[in-house]
């Protein structure tokens, strides 16, 4: 019988390291001693790493392997490195699924003693581990897998704008439910602050009786704006013929909300 354990929390950081289309993906994990045991007794860790919860038979990721060897249990957290490979045909698999999400995995450890294999030669454990969805996006990047930008809309007393901020928020949660037109459709709205305070109408109607080549500055940002404004009408309408016939994907839906997001970060300096 054994009488020590040992106590296993995954973490949520996450490396990626490139290689050629098949990439280094490192989790970390911390482990604590319990009870009488050996100090720096040594352990090896391995496993297997899944998705988690979604709606995909095909979930397995890799086995996981320690690079480092074998790690000696403290009466204080360690840190223990595990490694897998990923492809890139399953990192665009998982970004897909996960659908804007956090992406949630699941490592199935094994821990076997090296030393005192009378005591406990072999434990097993599961740990669940949820990556917030910026940590993994920003990973993503150092592969040049994908581009993710956070776009940060200041805190304001201007009511519009605030609500637009609202807007953005929700098209988000919007997104991440599948509801790719209703979110689109809350871009929308999320313009009307910046329409207003950029008085696009009158600044786009003025620039439309010019050549593109000869409009300045203020009438090429009123032209974009009401452009977007145009195209994400799109979605709340259902014209005979024309807008009746649009269809949302999620791209289309994370195009229109960062859109409107960064037109409206972008009334921080005006009044």
């Amino acid at each position: 019988m054994r009488d020590y354990s040992v106590d296993v929390q995954a973490q949520h950081n996450v490396t990626l390291t490139p290689g050629w289309d098949v990439h280094r993906l490192a989790l970390t994990f911390e482990l604590t001693g319990r009870g009488n045991y050996t100090v720096d007794a040594p352990f090896l860790a391995s496993g297997d790493l899944w998705v988690h919860e979604m709606p995909n038979p095909a979930s397995y990721i890799g086995a996981l392997h320690a690079p480092k060897g074998p790690v000696g249990l403290k009466p204080f957290k360690v840190q223990l490195v595990l490694e897998t490979a990923v492809t890139d045909r399953q990192l665009r698999g998982l970004e897909k699924l996960r659908a804007g999400a956090d992406l949630v995995l699941r490592a199935q450890l094994s821990l076997t003693a090296l030393t005192e294999t009378k005591h406990w030669p072999v434990a097993q454990d599961q740990e669940i581990i949820r990556i917030p969805h910026a940590t993994w996006s920003n990973a993503l990047t150092q592969l040049d897998a994908g581009a993710f930008v956070d776009v940060l809309i200041p805190v304001t007393t201007v009511e519009a704008r605030a609500t637009g901020a609202r807007r953005i928020r929700e098209a988000k949660r919007a997104i991440r439910d599948g509801r790719y037109e209703y979110a689109v459709t809350l871009a929308r709205a999320a313009l009307d602050p910046v329409r207003e305070a950029c008085n696009t109408q009158k600044v786009h109607d003025q620039a439309a009786k010019k050549k593109a080549a000869e409009r300045d500055q203020e009438e090429r940002w009123a032209v974009l704006i009401q452009s977007a404004f145009a195209l994400f009408s799109g979605a709340p309408h259902d014209d005979s013929g024309t807008t009746e016939n649009f269809v949302w994907t999620r791209a289309d839906a994370v195009a229109a909300v960062a859109t409107a997001a960064g037109l409206l970060a972008r009334l921080e300096d005006r009044p």
